[in-house]
């Protein structure tokens, strides 16, 4: 009887165990996938900001609603050297899926759901650059997004965290998580611009 009883005692004890490693594997995994992944090299550029959607709209050839169909890490990175090493320009070539089309020019397809963009930020390694502070497109999130054909026939995003609102709101990937309240407070009435002008509250 008490060997049965040893053994009752001694098999909820491994359960116990078992179920509170399993709880604290859990737990570890959900914080580390909330974690940056990759150092942030930040550069600073000498572009042309707009901070009014009037002068944003007349700049952009082409304005979508779409959403990234993959994630950062599977996106195309390039990044180019000068003979000598030192980095030249980078950049991350970004699928899109397009859900409605807001602007676009004469020879753009009106029926046309798919697009690569640029985005100006790439990722080698585990050292993400980035200009200005951009962080790049979420996999799957609806934004307004703001673009401009390049001279190779290419549409880049353009005006940097201020040329993609996302339709869900201001998520923590809008801006960097070091932006101040002012950037933040700037950002979200420029936002409610975007939506007002192109009826989509």
């Amino acid at each position: 009887m008490s060997f049965f009883k040893n053994k009752i005692v001694l098999s909820s004890v491994l359960i116990f165990l078992a179920v509170s490693i399993g709880t604290l594997a859990y737990m570890n995994g959900q914080s580390k996938q909330g974690e940056p992944i990759h150092k942030v090299v930040n550069l600073s550029a000498n572009s042309l900001i707009f901070h009014e959607i009037d002068k944003l709209d007349a700049f952009a050839d082409l304005i979508v609603i779409g959403y990234a169909t993959a994630d950062f890490r599977d996106r195309e990175h390039v990044i180019t050297a000068f003979d000598d090493g030192t980095m030249q320009s980078f950049h991350t070539n970004t699928n899109i899926k397009i859900e409605k089309i807001l602007k676009k020019p004469e020879d753009f397809p009106s029926n046309q759901n798919e697009l690569k963009i640029i985005e100006p930020v790439s990722l080698e390694g585990d050292v993400k650059y980035t200009v200005d502070d951009y962080v790049e497109l979420q996999k799957g999130d609806k934004s307004v997004l703001f673009l401009m054909k390049n001279t190779f026939g290419d549409y880049g995003l353009i005006n940097y965290n201020l040329g993609k609102f996302s339709l869900e709101g201001i998520t923590q990937y809008s801006l960097p998580q070091s932006s101040t309240a002012q950037a933040l407070s700037e950002y979200e009435t420029f936002r409610d611009s975007v939506m007002e002008k192109y009826h989509l509250n």
